[in-house]
C-alpha cells in the first residue's frame, strides 16, 4: 500500500521524460538519403528526418562527431518542410576509402536527440596518367588561350565550369607549371580559370577526369594555337604588338617620297599633308622604349590582374625596358621569362 502511494506522490520530474526530438535517416521511394557506395574524391549528400513534438524546427542545432573519410562541407542543411516534420539534407566530401558518417546530434534548447553514424562504401579510382584528379557529373572548356612564354615553353590558360565537382582539386600532371588564377568552388556548380606552362613541343593539351554519371573517364582536348607572343591576358589586355614593323617604316618612307615630287610638281598645300603624317609615324616609331627601374623581390606576375600568380621574384634592382603597359602593371622581360610587375613595385627614386 505504502509503494502505490508513493508512485502517485512522486514528482513529474522524477518520472520518465518524454522524448521531443525524433532523429532518423530519411528514406522514400525517390531518394536514398544515405548513398550506397560513393566514389573517393566524391560530393554526396544524406537527409536526415526531424520531428520536433514542440514544432520548434526553427530552433533546430546540429553537433557532428566522430566519423572517418567524409569531410562536411557545411553545417547549415538544405532544408524541406514535410508536414509536422522537416527534412535536413548536409553534404559531404568522400576523402578515404573507409567512410564512416559522423553521429549527428540535434537539439532544441535542452533537448536533443543523436543519429548514429553508418558506414558508407568508398570506392577508390584506379586513374591513368593524364587523370586530372577531379570527378565531376560534367566539365566544360569554355574559353583557352594559349601564349608563348618563353623560348622552350608556352603557357595555356582556359577557364572551365563543372557539375557536382571539388575543383580544387584539378590538377595537371607534366605541367612545368601550373595554378589557379580564380576559382569559385561550389558543389551543385564551380569554375576555375586555369593556366599551364608546358613545352612548346605538344599542340594539344590533353587531360582526363571521372564522369559520375556515366561512371567512366572522360578525355579533355584543348588545341594549343600560339596566337600572340608575349604573356598577356585572357582578354588581350596588351595593345597589338607591331609585328611588321620594318615594312611599315619602309611604306611610310615610300609614301613621303612621292609625296615630295608631287608637291614639286604641282605645287599643291594639301600634298603636304601627306608628307607630314608618315613623317609624325616614323617619329613615333622612333621613339626609345620605356624603361623602368624595378625593386629587389619584385614578384613577376603571369597576368596583369588581381591575385595573379608569382612565378619569379626579382633578386635585385635593376632596368628594364618595358614591352606592354595596362592599368597598374608594366610587362618586361627577366632572365628570358615574359611576366608583369606592378606598378608599386617600380622604384621612386
Amino acid at each position: 500500500m505504502t509503494l502505490l502511494v508513493a508512485a502517485f506522490l512522486t514528482p513529474a520530474s522524477l518520472q520518465a521524460k518524454q522524448q521531443v526530438i525524433y532523429l532518423s535517416y530519411h528514406d522514400d521511394t525517390d531518394k536514398k538519403s544515405i548513398p550506397e557506395r560513393v566514389f573517393n574524391g566524391e560530393y554526396f549528400s544524406i537527409t536526415v528526418k526531424a520531428l520536433s513534438t514542440i514544432r520548434q524546427h526553427d530552433k533546430l542545432q546540429y553537433r557532428f562527431k566522430g566519423g572517418r573519410g567524409a569531410t562536411l562541407q557545411s553545417r547549415l542543411p538544405q532544408r524541406k518542410d514535410e508536414g509536422s516534420y522537416v527534412l535536413d539534407t548536409f553534404y559531404f566530401l568522400a576523402t578515404s576509402n573507409t567512410l564512416i558518417l559522423p553521429d549527428i546530434t540535434a537539439s532544441i534548447g535542452n533537448e536533443q536527440s543523436t543519429l548514429q553514424g553508418e558506414k558508407i562504401e568508398s570506392v577508390s579510382l584506379n586513374p591513368d596518367n593524364r587523370f586530372a584528379g577531379i570527378l565531376a557529373d560534367r566539365f566544360d572548356v569554355i574559353t583557352v588561350d594559349a601564349k608563348k612564354y618563353d623560348n622552350q615553353h608556352n603557357i595555356i590558360t582556359f577557364d572551365a565550369e563543372a557539375k557536382h565537382c571539388n575543383i580544387n582539386a584539378f590538377k595537371l600532371r607534366g605541367a612545368n607549371e601550373q595554378g589557379f588564377e580564380s576559382v569559385k568552388s561550389g558543389i551543385t556548380t564551380s569554375s576555375m580559370t586555369y593556366y599551364a606552362v608546358i613545352p612548346k613541343k605538344f599542340e594539344t593539351l590533353e587531360f582526363t577526369y571521372f564522369d559520375l554519371v556515366n561512371e567512366r573517364y572522360m578525355k579533355v582536348k584543348i588545341p594549343i594555337e600560339v596566337i600572340d607572343d608575349s604573356v598577356s591576358t585572357q582578354s588581350d589586355l596588351k595593345p597589338t604588338e607591331n609585328k611588321n614593323y620594318v615594312i611599315k617604316i619602309a611604306a611610310a618612307g615610300i609614301v613621303i617620297v612621292l609625296a615630295l615630287i608631287l608637291l614639286i610638281v604641282y605645287r599643291k598645300w594639301w600634298i603636304t599633308l601627306f608628307i607630314v603624317a608618315p613623317g609624325i609615324y616614323i617619329a613615333l616609331q622612333a621613339t626609345p622604349a620605356e624603361n623602368i627601374c624595378v625593386n629587389a623581390d619584385a614578384p613577376l606576375y603571369l597576368l596583369p590582374i588581381e591575385n595573379a600568380t608569382v612565378f619569379e621574384t626579382l633578386l635585385s634592382e635593376g632596368m628594364f625596358e618595358v614591352k606592354h603597359s595596362v592599368e597598374g602593371y608594366k610587362q618586361i622581360t627577366y632572365e628570358n621569362k615574359i611576366g608583369w610587375v606592378s606598378e608599386d613595385d617600380i622604384c621612386t627614386d
